[in-house]
């Protein structure tokens, strides 16, 4: 990996505190909606965000919520967690994301998205968890190839109707690097669990059934957040899920 690369993953701000106190409440077998309100007002900036967020055109709530108590009853934790790592997300986004012609509220949507179809191929609870948050982050790393793309004044050619999984292997062949390497070693940049690190690194082997729902939620849709039509009747008709 190059080293203007390596140098701007070091240069991410680290995951918030409280984000990953969330993430090991969750773990816990028993919780209730004072110990997530306890966390989240540790960090008053982080509740304002998780509530724009909540109350975004993305997360389409009928609506409005007015408060981080409210959003923790209607939503649970799991989904809390997702609205303080896009909140996370957002505040990195103040780099521009032209080289894959989107907006910020593009990515949010795609990482939501990618979330929710991965998320739905599993059933366990907390297998659930672990995959529909590696899903919601896999892509972050677009926002390093995007931002080193600019200063290199390098464009990237692709057709926006390609999967992100093939949209990788452009960034392979023009760059060196794709978004899954970047991704992992941001993950573990960022000291995510070990499972999450090899989740991202490996996904693409599809040998088992987390890594297959990650690759499945990246190969029917595109970088406009947009369901392939084909690949998702594909996977429908072979795997016999509904998507």
């Amino acid at each position: 990996m190059i080293a203007a690369i390596v140098d701007a993953v070091e240069n991410l701000p680290p995951v918030p505190n409280v984000i990953n106190e969330l993430q090991n409440l969750y773990y816990m077998d028993a919780y209730n909606a004072h110990d997530i309100e306890n966390i989240i007002k540790k960090d008053p900036a982080l509740v304002a965000n998780i509530l724009k967020i909540a109350n975004s055109p993305i997360y389409e709530f009928a609506r409005e919520i007015v408060d981080i108590r409210q959003a923790i009853v209607l939503f649970g934790l799991d989904k809390i967690i997702e609205f303080a790592l896009a909140s996370y997300v957002n505040e990195l986004l103040t780099f521009d994301l032209e080289l894959y012609h989107i907006s910020t509220e593009d990515f949010l949507r795609l990482s939501q998205r990618k979330s929710v179809i991965a998320g739905q191929l599993i059933e366990n609870k907390k297998d659930k968890f672990l995959v529909s948050n590696t899903a919601f982050l896999a892509d972050i790393a677009k926002i390093i190839i995007a931002n080193y793309a600019k200063k290199e004044n390098i464009e990237l050619q692709f057709d926006e109707n390609i999967s992100l999984n093939e949209l990788d292997e452009i960034e392979k062949s023009q760059f060196g690097f794709d978004t899954i390497e970047i991704t992992t070693y941001i993950f573990d940049k960022w000291n995510f669990e070990k499972n999450m690190v090899d989740l991202m690194k490996n996904f693409k082997k599809q040998e088992n059934l987390h890594q297959r729902a990650i690759f499945i939620a990246r190969d029917i849709i595109n970088i406009k957040a947009e369901l392939i039509e084909e690949n998702r009747e594909k996977y429908e008709e072979t795997s016999k899920i509904h998507l």
